[in-house]
């Protein structure tokens, strides 16, 4: 008889992932400061600092999934991987990418006829060109689909065969796709070399780097420190020196898996873990964050888009974008209340 059995906490993991959800909000808060003052500003460079030292978010939550998933301990035959996981990631996309189309049409209510708007939304659903913060489930979905693999790897593989592995995925998921924009790559189209892999390929070996840094827990604060600066230095001045250089904002360094950001998403993954080595238990407030997230994730786009022409997204970006983020994150953790209370929403779409 197959036994459920309550899986312990994981402080480190629910850490990351209470960071990365305000990550995110930052982000978002910020993005429109780069096009509303001039390049190199003092308000621009506060858009430039919060927008560098928040990108790891996404990759950071790849790594959390991957962190729990990838554990050879963990019973998951294929059934329950499609049953379970995959079913209600596929379920909670179709649900959110529909409302969010439906607030689209409300938003732009009579300045097209409701046919024709119906009818475009309907297309986008079709194809998938789903709301902008969805990309995350397509990224997720490569992660899942993945874990039959990197799971064996998780298992079986030797300390030198996965360090291989993942020193592979990181270098054509995240360094090749980076360096095409760079002498010699950039002139190589039509090379073999050019041909670099997509994004969706790096995810699995995220989730794998994710329980190998899980597995092998740091000794000291430093090396996560200092892969953090690393990462944070050559993101906040690349971007900066990039934009100057072009006159326009440039987003080359902000990638969400450029190997600089992704130096910061696993620094940040190090410290984490070596902040919570201690604890018993990891404390209430991280605990709740950490299981909002996902929800603040899905719902905070709607507040925000209530907030965007208010004076809030007015303000100084020094100060503005994180009382704006402050915002959002209370308006989205009042709504996870409210929705984790209803049966079918909670066990499926949040």
């Amino acid at each position: 008889m197959e036994q459920h059995v309550a899986p312990r906490r994981d402080g480190g993991v629910d850490l990351v992932k209470a960071l990365a959800i305000c990550a995110v909000l930052l982000i978002h808060c910020g993005t429109d400061h780069y096009t509303l003052h001039p390049i190199g500003s003092p308000p621009w460079l506060a858009a430039d600092f919060y927008g560098g030292v928040t990108r790891w978010a996404v990759p950071a939550f790849l790594m959390c999934s991957g962190a729990l998933m990838n554990a050879p301990d963990r019973d998951l035959p294929l059934r329950k991987l499609f049953s379970r996981y995959l079913l209600r990631l596929l379920a909670a996309l179709a649900v959110w990418s529909a409302l969010y189309e439906l607030l689209g049409i409300a938003a732009a209510w009579g300045a097209a006829p409701l046919a024709q708007q119906a009818a475009q939304a309907a297309k986008n659903l079709f194809y998938g060109r789903s709301f902008y913060h969805l990309y995350y489930f397509y990224f997720a979905f490569s992660l899942y689909l993945a874990l039959p693999l990197t799971r064996l790897i998780a298992r079986w593989g030797g300390e030198a065969e996965v360090r291989y592995l993942l020193g592979l995925w990181l270098l054509f998921g995240g360094v090749f796709p980076f360096l095409q924009y760079f002498w010699p790559l950039r002139e190589m189209k039509g090379s073999l070399l050019y041909y670099v892999l997509p994004e969706a390929f790096l995810c699995p070996g995220l989730g794998l780097l994710g329980w190998y840094m899980r597995a092998h827990p740091p000794k000291s604060w430093r090396p996560g420190a200092l892969l953090f600066a690393a990462g944070f230095a050559v993101t906040f001045l690349g971007t900066w020196v990039r934009s100057v250089h072009y006159g326009v904002s440039d987003r080359l360094f902000l990638t969400g898996f450029g190997p600089f950001v992704l130096l910061m998403a696993a620094g940040v993954f190090r410290l984490c873990q070596w902040a919570v080595a201690h604890w018993n238990r990891p404390p209430r407030p991280v605990q709740f964050l950490s299981a909002a997230s996902f929800c603040v994730y899905l719902v905070h786009p709607f507040f925000q888009s209530l907030t965007v022409r208010t004076p809030l997204a007015a303000l100084p970006p020094w100060w503005g974008i994180p009382l704006h983020a402050a915002v959002l994150l209370a308006l989205s953790l009042a709504a996870y209340l409210v929705l984790r209370r209803i049966p079918v929403v909670n066990r499926w779409l949040i």
